[in-house]
């Protein structure tokens, strides 16, 4: 899950883009990008397009931060669902800049975009709608990648940050709900289940209903209010082993798919709930069903088979992988170049005429962003064409919109191999367990039979 909020920059623009360029926040710089424009050079490109156009009033540029849960999504996968947020949003109009920050506990981006399209036409316009197509777009991507999504909910008195909170597991009801859930699996009856909550620096308050309160929680819960299954009876019977431990949230969020066996003989859990334990051996004949039955549908008659196919698909995963890598690579140089070429074209007259004219150092003053932007260009340029033999634009262009439409292929191949691979390891791991054989065990044995063939021939 990701959440995103925006706001205009009116002043000091340079500031904020230093700011999310900071190498201590962004790996040394690694997440860091920029779209039609150099990140360190963003603020005086910003400038120019706005004064190319006539419209340096107003709003800057607007500053989209988009924060994902705690340990949900890496630093390269943040970077790349925000690089596509950017572009699928802004849909190639604005130039951009985009930081990933590594320095807090949840991972964030903060995309700056200017708020003059390249075509020097109409600024952009943040309301209510285009914050919509925002949150629509992020809640796309977040289901894209297997993050958890924001459902609108029908509780009115809910706001969006608050639903997001619940979701994931961070308003008060949820964490006491994990609180309860985590001592029921320690405890051994009723008063060390207390006694253990009020270890997890929760108060608790006896009456009719049992209620909670953690530090700095202003009123205290009842517990039967988290649903059924918090009740003080079902809790009590959930101590004693007298009832299944169902409807938890590992169960919602597996929405019926396939997972792993669980080690019964060696669960804590299992040891301390014999509902608990009763729970997972049912569990676990449902998933050696479910594994039976992929292996059956797709003939799948003998484990080297299956570690074939494992590998196979693998590969296929590996391969679209390091192909996407490769050709966004190559897109973040095509960008490069073109701007670059245009920049140094478009400047080239202005520094020229330098020469010209009798103030000089006025005129630099006057015209100190297009002398800015010149050298920079001139500096990347020379970089990337030693020879100083520079490609036409439409032909850079032309290349670049290839590599885009291999790249809208590529995503989806990525994420099929990607899912099958994740589904393939979990059957896998499942026919390991109820075997008790690894792929390396197997591996072992085939050397062992060819050695000892050898030594017989």
């Amino acid at each position: 899950m990701a959440v995103t909020q925006i706001h205009p920059i009116e002043t000091t623009l340079k500031v904020a883009i230093d700011y999310i360029n900071n190498p201590d926040k962004t790996d040394g710089k690694m997440l860091v990008s920029g779209f039609y424009c150099t990140p360190e050079m963003a603020a005086f490109e910003f400038e120019y397009t706005k004064r190319a156009a006539d419209r340096q009033g107003g709003v800057l540029a607007h500053h989209l931060i988009q924060s994902f849960a705690p340990g949900e999504v890496d630093y390269a996968t943040a970077h790349e669902i925000g690089k596509r947020l950017a572009d699928e949003h802004l849909q190639g109009k604005y130039e951009y800049v985009i930081a990933t920050h590594t320095d807090k506990g949840h991972v964030h981006n903060h995309i700056i975009f200017n708020s003059v399209p390249i075509n020097l036409e109409t600024k952009y316009r943040s309301n209510s709608k285009s914050y919509f197509a925002i949150r629509k777009l992020n809640d796309d991507l977040c289901e894209e990648h297997n993050l958890s999504v924001v459902v609108p909910s029908n509780d009115k008195a809910k706001t969006y940050k608050e639903h997001y909170a619940d979701k994931r597991g961070v308003s008060w009801k949820s964490s006491l709900r994990e609180t309860i859930d985590l001592c029921i699996r320690k405890a051994r009856d009723w008063e060390e289940f207390l006694t253990l909550m009020e270890a997890e620096k929760y108060e608790v308050k006896h009456g009719k209903y049992i209620s909670f309160r953690a530090e700095n929680q202003k009123r205290f819960t009842r517990s039967k209010t988290l649903g059924e299954r918090y009740s003080e009876k079902n809790i009590k019977s959930q101590l004693s082993g007298q009832v299944k431990i169902t409807n938890t949230h590992a169960d919602k969020n597996n929405d019926g798919g396939i997972t792993l066996l669980i080690d019964i003989e060696n669960s804590i859990k299992a040891k301390q709930s014999a509902g608990f334990k009763e729970w997972a051996e049912m569990k676990n004949l449902k998933m050696a069903a479910m594994t039976i039955n992929y292996l059956s549908d797709n003939g799948i008659l003998y484990y080297k088979n299956l570690s074939v196919q494992h590998n196979e698909i693998k590969s296929r995963r590996d391969t679209a992988h390091s192909r996407i890598k490769e050709v966004e690579k190559r897109i973040k140089e095509l960008n490069a170049q073109i701007k670059d070429l245009d920049t140094f074209r478009k400047t080239k007259p202005v520094v020229e005429r330098l020469d010209t004219v009798v103030f000089k150092e006025k005129y630099k003053r006057e015209h100190e962003t297009e002398f800015i932007l010149h050298n920079a260009a001139k500096q990347s340029l020379k970089a990337h064409f030693p020879d100083k033999k520079y490609p036409l634009i439409k032909t850079l262009r032309a290349e670049l919109s290839e590599l885009y439409s291999e790249k809208s292929k590529l995503y989806p191949e990525y994420y099929e191999a990607r899912n099958e691979y994740k589904t393939i390891s979990t059957y896998k791991s499942n026919v390991d367990s109820i075997i008790g054989r690894t792929l390396e065990d197997t591996e072992r044995e085939e050397r062992m039979r060819n050695k000892n063939k050898g030594e017989l021939e």
